[in-house]
């Protein structure tokens, strides 16, 4: 994982909540990384953070979920100081193309810190359901590397066509949203695994997904389609196995 990537991931899993918008492209992380005239990502991290407090500091490096309005505080300058430096360095480095699509990865994330930095209504439904966050922080990684994988492959695979790869895209997205809600409503009240869900459509709210929603029903019937075969093949083997018998002796 590249610096701006690890950094990103830092940032935004300030509860271990992880936005897809940290998926960055390669490309992109390539632009970045390679821009001569404005140095490493990692030097630009490394400068942008030297004169953190040191209470500030460890937030940065840790992954501990926050409980309380003042961790909540905290995260949110943290983030803000991270921004400002991602903001400078991307106007001063990428090309107005690389730059645009560096705004658009981000901007799940950075309207979701928004309301969560200064909408006191929102603080406070998280500090509700802080609890559902921390027992399901492990399976919302999961759902996270599972998607950003099949992101990642899909920009790759250069046999399909850009039709195929945005439905991809946005049944992977909806896919997420799902797999942390699933995950929730087993592990924590419904009114909190909603709220982990809505959560998730925050952070993956992408311009790039901006018209997923128009085929969440498609996805949806796919993703019931898909159950029903999975469902199916264990009966499927347990009544082969039964008639083998008969079958042989035929």
């Amino acid at each position: 994982m590249c610096e701006m990537k690890a950094f990103v991931s830092v940032l935004w899993c300030f509860m271990l909540v992880c936005s897809t918008a940290a998926n960055q492209t390669q490309s992109l992380e390539e632009e970045l990384s390679s821009a001569n005239s404005c140095g490493s990502t990692e030097k630009m991290v490394d400068d942008c953070f030297k004169d953190l407090p040191p209470h500030l500091m460890e937030f940065l490096q840790n992954t501990k979920i926050v409980i309380t309005k003042q961790e909540i505080i905290a995260k949110c300058k943290v983030f803000n100081r991270g921004m400002q430096c991602f903001d400078a360095y991307s106007k001063r480095c990428l090309q107005n193309r690389k730059l645009s699509l560096y705004k658009n990865n981000i901007d799940g994330a950075r309207k979701f810190f928004k309301k969560f930095c200064a909408d006191e209504d929102f603080q406070r439904d998280y500090l509700r359901h802080k609890d559902c966050f921390t027992y399901i922080q492990v399976d919302w990684i999961s759902c996270t590397a599972d998607f950003e994988n099949i992101l990642t492959d899909d920009l790759h695979d250069d046999k399909r066509n850009v039709t195929d790869k945005f439905m991809e895209f946005c049944c992977a997205r909806f896919a997420y949203e799902n797999c942390i809600y699933n995950s929730a409503r087993y592990k924590c009240y419904k009114n909190s695994a909603k709220f982990a869900r809505e959560t998730a459509k925050m952070l993956s709210d992408e311009k790039h997904f901006s018209n997923c929603r128009h085929l969440e029903d498609m996805c949806a019937h796919a993703a019931r389609v898909s159950l029903i075969w999975i469902s199916l093949l264990p009966v499927a083997f347990v009544m082969a196995l039964r008639h083998l018998p008969y079958i042989i002796r035929q």
